[in-house]
């Protein structure tokens, strides 16, 4: 274990955990692959520990609610993370997040004795689910120290941009719902920030899809933008 993880980089354990069924007749018998549509659940707290997850294409993200039912997005996941992490580790407390794909995904799943299998096995996916857990970590620190140091046009700002830089395009594909998800707020005071970008001719509104117009002005507001 010491070896591999001196030999490899981040970038190189996605690509190794995508040539295991070639590698592993076993490993290729073993996997499910799910397909899910845009904001199907994957994961819900009480199914958590049933499958651990490697999402082939597609992005997915991660929701809490409280009490009141409102919720709050603590991070995004791209092709390659490795997900449902209590399906091998007993973290001793119930998870409270909620996996929904929020475009058309697909995964493979492990059930969970066979999950610990291969993960003994192939080190890799244990490599994997920690890269994806930093990777967590660290989206949630960014936003935490956005919200601590910028106005909420700021961020939202910059979450447009994100989502242009991630689609390699000037319209993204992104309800109000799920901006305001993101940004911990709701719908109402992101659809009125949005009608004053619009005002500013920075972006162009759709049926969930936003334009980016004025990726510059917008880019000056935000100023420093996290991954």
């Amino acid at each position: 274990m010491n070896e591999l993880l001196k030999s490899l980089n981040g970038e190189q354990i996605p690509e190794l955990i995508a040539q295991l069924p070639q590698d592993d007749p076993a490993f290729e018998r073993a996997i499910e692959v799910v397909r899910f549509a845009p904001d199907d659940c994957l994961i819900s707290p009480d199914t958590a520990d049933r499958y651990l997850y490697i999402l082939v294409s597609g992005r997915v993200r991660l929701v809490v609610f409280n009490k009141e039912g409102r919720s709050y997005v603590t991070s995004y996941l791209d092709p390659g993370s490795v997900f449902g992490e209590d399906a091998l580790i007993d973290f001793g407390e119930k998870p409270r997040s909620h996996v929904h794909a929020l475009e058309p995904c697909t995964v493979w799943r492990l059930p969970t004795e066979q999950a610990h299998r291969f993960a003994d096995k192939h080190p890799v996916l244990a490599l994997g689910m920690l890269l994806t857990l930093g990777n967590r970590l660290a989206q949630v620190e960014n936003r935490l120290e956005e919200v601590a140091y910028k106005r909420l046009p700021e961020r939202l700002a910059g979450e447009l941009l994100r989502l242009r830089r991630y689609y390699n395009n000037d319209q993204v594909r992104v309800s109000h719902q799920a901006l305001a998800d993101t940004l911990g707020t709701y719908r109402e005071t992101i659809s009125a920030l949005l009608r004053d970008f619009k005002r500013d001719q920075w972006v162009e509104l759709g049926y969930r899809r936003i334009t980016i117009k004025d990726p510059e002005a917008m880019a000056q507001l935000a100023g420093n933008i996290h991954d």
